[in-house]
């Protein structure tokens, strides 16, 4: 697999100078990130921009590392035989028509595979969108630099999605929304040889990875990879689909994956320690928060929840409950801490209200106390934040305090922020670049606290 995610010289079989096809923003790309290491080819022509283009792959004068073909599937086999003869042992199908096809599309499929072998040749695909590694900025992937020049944050999180315009969706969301810190970025779509399993084996010993996040239609080696996902310690997030007889007809029009027994899958998820998610969004969510939150496995997490309104704290208790938690109980002295801030005829209690402290002593203090008091108190395992973002434009909160309180307890801290959409976003941002995670939903919150504190 490293040869996959560390080439040094690539081709890219059906390289194309038509600026508004899938093939030219792989050649751009290809292009931005190999420079000189970049051999595009097409028999029709002889240069793309100022880039010299060669009428077939054994015309290249280099040793190729890995092969990018993106051409019609018909003509793969060919293509295929050709890197062969060549040498090259890894290429990137990432045309469709295969096995998603039908009949003919299967035949295609076990031609290449049969080729595959001859030549000791891996195969990652087809129909996918390739990989990206963020953390050697090598993008080998019809996404165009359009979408990920300069945008691009080096981190922990590796990403699988079995899909190709799906992972590039997956990109799009976490660029545009709240970027955080990628590694790999994998799209493995009908898994004609390289699946789920090989990627997994390679993210579980790659020092680059913190967190794994996988959407998956099928799972092709199960047992061992939930062995791979029991013997790691880096957090593992799942998205699997098909669940219903619906999304099995789905998934094999899709990407020829095969049904499972969800029940199992379910119950084998959990033993090996994985956190299963049921939607694209929660999936990111939940990624995001282990790559920036301190994680603190507990057999059943006890969370403070530190509201600016009593309603938002009562739908906050449901939904602690419903995820397997419980509202701490603070210790006296906690208490005491709290109500040296709020006014006489309130005693705080969890979940706590902390609107008429702050119409008393404003929210910096107000915040800054409750916080490092549910922190300190061996009796919390969590802790969830509610701020408001005002209609005005100022300062409320003392981020960098907040971040030496959660780095010095080092208990999971997520924070939900409603109000004025610009003033949330700010709140967000220093946040989370701090190592608090935010979400605009109160439940979402919740849910990703139960994960940081599930034992794997």
């Amino acid at each position: 697999m490293k040869l996959f995610f560390e080439p040094e010289t690539v081709a890219e079989i059906g390289a194309t100078a038509g600026p508004m096809k899938p093939g030219y923003s792989l050649f751009q790309s290809l292009q931005e990130t190999f420079g000189e290491n970049f051999f595009p080819v097409n028999p029709k022509l002889d240069v793309i921009g100022n880039k010299q283009c060669y009428r077939g792959i054994l015309d290249v004068p280099a040793d190729i590392d890995v092969a990018v073909v993106f051409i019609p599937a018909a003509a793969v086999p060919e293509a295929l035989e050709q890197c062969g003869i060549k040498g090259i042992k890894r290429v990137i199908i990432e045309s469709g028509g295969f096995a998603e096809a039908g009949a003919e599309g299967l035949a295609l499929h076990e031609r290449c595979l049969a080729i595959s072998k001859k030549y000791g040749m891996r195969l990652w695909g087809p129909n996918c969108m390739g990989l990206i590694n963020v953390s050697r900025m090598k993008v080998l992937s019809f996404m165009g630099p359009m979408m990920w020049k300069g945008r691009f944050i080096a981190g922990k999180v590796s990403l699988v999605v079995q899909s190709g315009m799906l992972s590039a969706g997956f990109l799009l969301h976490i660029l545009s929304k709240t970027p955080f810190g990628l590694s790999k970025v994998c799209s493995i779509g009908n898994k004609m040889d390289v699946d789920e399993v090989d990627v997994l084996e390679y993210l579980v010993n790659d020092p680059e990875t913190g967190v794994i996040a996988m959407y998956l239609e099928s799972i092709n080696r199960g047992r061992r990879f939930f062995e791979l996902a029991k013997s790691t310690s880096k957090p593992m997030v799942v998205l699997k689909s098909g669940r219903t007889s619906f999304g099995h007809k789905a998934a094999a029009s899709h990407t020829a994956a095969l049904s499972q027994d969800d029940a199992v899958l379910d119950h084998a998820l959990r033993q090996a320690g994985v956190v299963r998610v049921y939607g694209m969004n929660e999936m990111m969510d939940v990624a995001r928060s282990f790559a920036v939150t301190e994680r603190e496995p507990v057999k059943k997490a006890r969370v403070a929840v530190l509201s600016f309104s009593g309603g938002a704290g009562v739908v906050c208790s449901d939904d602690v409950a419903d995820y397997g938690m419980e509202l701490a109980r603070f210790s006296d002295e906690t208490l005491a801490k709290m109500k040296s801030v709020f006014p006489a005829w309130m005693e705080p209690s969890n979940p706590v209200d902390t609107y008429p402290a702050i119409e008393k002593r404003g929210p910096t203090e107000v915040i800054n106390v409750t916080v490092e008091a549910a922190m300190a108190d061996p009796g919390v395992d969590a802790v969830y934040v509610h701020f408001f973002a005002p209609f005005v434009k100022i300062k409320l909160y003392d981020y960098d305090f907040l971040e030496s309180v959660v780095k010095k307890h080092k208990k999971p801290m997520v924070a939900w922020t409603m109000g004025r959409g610009e003033v949330a976003a700010e709140i967000r941002q220093e946040l989370e670049s701090r190592g608090i995670c935010v979400v605009d939903e109160i439940a979402e919150g919740v849910r990703i606290l139960a994960a940081l504190t599930m034992r794997r």
